[in-house]
């Protein structure tokens, strides 16, 4: 307790010091007054001290020894200060004195963060004075609440065109987060001269409250040198349907010439959702194609136009209007072209563009007039002549347009006629393919067709490379021939497919059915199909050369030539199977005195005896050689020079084995030297033997040459 009195005491006691020190200031003269302040500073976290010394500074005179008062006063911190008013007040006093300047902004700064009085202060020394780093320095303070009374919004208002473009930024900033900005002084700040970061700002703040400012915008869009805030400035004018001429004239310009593809682009998507029809638009935007001379850009412009041409009947008919003033060609076209889309769902426009075809004399424009009109659904009846007569034009455009009207013609029969007429444009190869190959299926369609119509068929079959468009030919052909005869057949097209094209489409089996109106020719076209090189589309027409041997066999004889041709396929051809033998075979006994068939029968025996049938074989060799087989077959037989050689001939005696001279052609067969000791000859010869009822053992034994003396006696007893 004593301690602590001894403290409070000291401390009166110092105080006291001070205050007496600072009561002699006044009357000292600089030099003192600066010891005694010193020494007195050391206590000036006492309030009385504080106000003494406030009392001090503002009847001071020496404005250096009152600047360095203060300087002292702000080191100990604003906090103890009793009088806060009356302190602000004579920094306000003192601000004038350019010594204690930067000492009191400062001061007044702190304050002015919770003291509206202080703030009020700077705000009128703000505008008392035109130094720049003052005005800066005081704003600095100004700004720091984050909640602006109105004394503040309305000096932000009053400073905003006289600040450098930090503190500005932060104005700006400042004003817009308290909405205190109208349209004018938003306007004002959207302007080319403006700093980009703070257009950038304002154009966010206007695209987050979907403000649209059409002036400013437009001047920014027009004249601005940074690409992103002409970019940005398009955006903002999308936020809402156009209807003003000069904001479209803006976009349309930008469009055309702005250096930045990004912000031609987005001029472009403006066009693509964002623009309102109106009346004067759609006059403004039609008067801009008829002055436009950049074919491309009117172009460009009339396919943006083309979405709202659907929907808007005004610009429709606009459109429409156009096309009879001096337009380009290719603007025109373009024009023919979206209007024609629509004549499918408004079918009202079906007859302009009747007129309009009558009318046009280019033929580009005609084929885009033909194309609307050819996909309006109609059902015939004037329109056939009027296709038809479009099939003429000398423009391969119209004439494609025209097909593909006629390919939309419902296929009835008062129809039929129309459509066959068209055939004749089929063979005209420069026009598109596919195009053609769907009309020529539609004619295929028709029951019965002309005969000038199915000759057009004829000459595709002949002259066209596409397998599509002579397949279609090939069936209309077979439907005449089903419908009229062989009246219908071109015998000498038939020779050349299966002659050299190797085609046997259409041929068959139409050749079978009307073999006796032309057999000269039918047995030519048969003959020319058994070249090897139509055996696939032999194939393709479940058609064989056997079929086409016994038909010939049949109808007309099978000839030298056939026989030769069947004996071929015996010596040369894999047949597979046993069967083909037989029906060759067959063939060839039709006619079994061809001349070269003797010495062509051995041969297929000795190398296709384990194949053939060799009873029909046997039948065959009978007819051939009659009474002079026996002798023939000994010295074709015994002219074998190896067992391979002899096992066809004692198969053949195996299997025929009721022929008289069967043992003796066996046992002539055992004499020859050596055979008897290969295994394959000995089995093949048991076999015959068995089969024709002779004893082998005896058949061997009787036919082996007798042994030489050096063999009989054996060797000697000196051996």
């Amino acid at each position: 307790m004593q301690i602590t009195e001894e403290i409070k005491a000291r401390r009166t006691n110092t105080r006291e010091q001070a205050l007496l020190m600072m009561d002699m200031v006044p009357l000292s003269d600089t030099d003192s007054k600066y010891n005694l302040l010193s020494s007195a500073a050391t206590y000036l976290n006492d309030p009385e001290v504080i106000g003494k010394w406030i009392g001090l500074i503002a009847a001071e005179t020496d404005t250096r020894l009152q600047a360095d008062m203060l300087q002292r006063l702000a080191a100990g911190g604003l906090q103890p200060i009793p009088d806060k008013e009356a302190f602000i007040q004579l920094l306000s006093d003192t601000l004038q004195q350019n010594e204690s300047r930067d000492i009191i902004l400062p001061l007044l700064g702190r304050f002015s963060i919770t003291n509206l009085t202080a703030r009020q202060k700077l705000m009128d020394f703000y505008r008392e004075h035109n130094n720049a780093d003052t005005r800066r320095q005081i704003l600095s303070w100004l700004l720091i609440p984050v909640e602006a009374s109105e004394e503040d919004i309305t000096f932000y208002r009053e400073v905003l065109e006289e600040t450098d473009t930090v503190n500005k930024l932060v104005l700006v900033n400042r004003l817009l987060l308290q909405n205190k900005m109208d349209s004018e002084q938003i306007a004002g700040l959207l302007q080319p001269i403006t700093p980009d970061v703070i257009k950038e700002m304002v154009l966010r703040y206007c695209l987050d409250r979907s403000l649209v400012l059409p002036e400013p915008l437009c001047e920014l869009v027009r004249s601005d040198k940074n690409p992103g805030v002409r970019r940005f400035s398009i955006q903002l004018l999308a936020v809402h349907p156009i209807s003003d001429t000069a904001v479209m004239d803006t976009l349309l310009k930008a469009l055309q010439s702005d250096p930045d593809e990004a912000v031609r682009q987005a001029a472009m998507m403006i066009f693509t959702y964002s623009i309102s029809l109106t009346p004067a638009n759609i006059e403004y935007l039609c008067n801009c194609l008829l002055a436009e001379k950049n074919v491309q850009m009117a172009l460009q412009l009339l396919q943006l136009l083309a979405p709202y041409s659907v929907n808007n009947i005004i610009l429709s008919e606009a459109l429409w209007t156009l096309l009879d003033k001096p337009l380009q060609a290719n603007v025109a076209i373009g024009i023919y072209d979206i209007l024609g889309k629509q004549v499918p769902v408004n079918i009202s426009f079906l007859d302009k563009f009747v007129a309009a075809y009558d009318k046009e004399q280019r033929d580009d424009a005609k084929a885009v007039i033909l194309k609307a009109i050819s996909t309006a659904m109609n059902e015939g009846g004037e329109w056939n002549d009027f296709y038809l007569k479009a099939l003429q034009a000398p423009s391969p455009a119209i004439r494609e347009w025209a097909i593909r009207g006629i390919n939309m013609i419902p296929l009835t029969p008062e129809n039929s006629g129309a459509v066959a007429a068209a055939a004749s444009v089929l063979l005209q190869q420069e026009l598109n393919r596919d195009l053609r190959i769907n009309l020529a299926r539609k004619i295929s369609k028709i029951p019965l067709l002309p005969a000038e119509t199915v000759q057009i068929f004829t000459r595709l079959v002949d002259h066209d490379a596409n397998d599509q468009m002579v397949s279609i030919a090939t069936y209309v052909q077979e439907k005449a021939i089903a419908h009229t005869g062989g009246s219908s057949i071109n015998w000498d097209q038939w020779l050349y497919k299966a002659d050299v094209s190797h085609e046997t489409d259409g041929i068959f089996p139409h050749l079978w059915v009307f073999y006796e109106e032309n057999p000269k020719m039918a047995k030519k076209i048969l003959y020319a199909c058994l070249n090897p090189a139509n055996a696939n589309s032999l194939y393709y027409q479940n058609v064989s050369d056997v079929d086409i041997l016994e038909f010939l066999m049949v109808n007309d004889g099978i000839d030298d030539q056939l026989v030769r041709y069947a004996m071929n396929k015996l010596l040369q051809a894999d047949l597979g199977y046993e069967g083909k033998f037989y029906h060759y075979l067959l063939i060839i006994k039709s006619n079994p005195h061809a001349p070269e068939l003797k010495p062509a029968l051995w041969q297929l025996l000795e190398t296709r005896g384990n194949n053939i049938k060799l009873i029909q074989f046997d039948e065959l060799l009978r007819i051939v050689w009659g009474p002079a087989l026996e002798a023939e077959f000994r010295q074709r037989m015994l002219q074998q020079q190896t067992v391979n050689g002899l096992l066809p001939f004692l198969k053949y005696l195996s299997v025929n084995n009721t022929w008289e001279p069967v043992p003796s052609l066996l046992k002539d067969a055992a004499k020859l030297p050596g055979v008897l000791e290969d295994s394959a000859f000995k089995n093949a010869l048991k076999e015959a033997c068995y089969s024709a009822g002779i004893d082998f053992d005896t058949l061997v034994r009787t036919s082996a040459p007798p042994p030489t003396k050096e063999v009989e006696e054996g060797p000697g007893f000196a051996d």
